[in-house]
């Protein structure tokens, strides 16, 4: 029988996973597609956010329980999206749902660079995000297992420094390996701030 989690994300019970849980989506029209996690359009992946109560992006309304797309397809579809959008949602998805580290191995199989790497860098900032934000995220998400530190060696960002310092460095590494000159440390803040007043909103309304 197919498993799923539809735990709304602001839920304070934490949702268990394991590898063999997926996530049931389907979009109405699909019109991307990603090469290493198979055909995913941008709506089946807002769709899927939306499922698990991400609710960082708009869109998605048209996705029905049709199809399966497991965690690690998840972020690996993410990860190579063209929209940067999508690329950020990574964050917010771990934010809320740090047990899907446990899938970044699988994910990462799927992926050649430079997907891969983006998938590292955003896990990474989740990582340092979570404990920056610690005391706005556990009052609306609960208590939630820490994302273990998996790459911050390799990106050369330092375990010995404060979470500021990292982000900034994380930041450096971004623009360096992206190529992008873009504010990446306040790109990730924006990330986890979008979704902290989305989490407001939501236990101030009730939905």
């Amino acid at each position: 029988m197919t498993k799923t989690i539809s735990t709304p994300c602001s839920s304070n019970q934490p949702a268990a996973m394991k590898q063999s849980d997926v996530y049931i989506v389907r979009a109405a029209d699909a019109q991307g597609e990603t090469q290493g996690a198979g055909f995913v359009s941008a709506d089946e992946l807002v769709g899927a956010l939306n499922f698990l109560g991400v609710h960082f992006l708009a869109g998605g309304e048209s996705v029905e329980p049709v199809s399966t797309l497991s965690p690690a397809r998840l972020l690996a579809a993410l990860a190579e999206q063209a929209d940067a959008r999508l690329r950020l949602a990574i964050v917010p998805l771990l934010l809320c749902r740090p047990e899907l580290a446990r899938a970044v191995p699988e994910a990462m199989a799927y992926l050649a660079e430079p997907a891969l790497t983006t998938l590292k860098l955003f896990y990474t900032a989740a990582v340092l995000l979570q404990q920056e934000y610690t005391s706005k995220l556990q009052p609306l998400l609960g208590q939630r297992e820490p994302l273990p530190d998996l790459f911050s060696e390799e990106l050369r960002v330092s375990p010995v420094d404060g979470t500021e310092v990292r982000l900034k460095w994380l930041g450096e590494r971004h623009r360096a390996l992206s190529g992008l000159a873009a504010n990446w440390t306040g790109t990730y803040r924006y990330a986890a701030e979008r979704l902290i007043k989305r989490l407001q909103w939501e236990a101030q309304w009730g939905t």
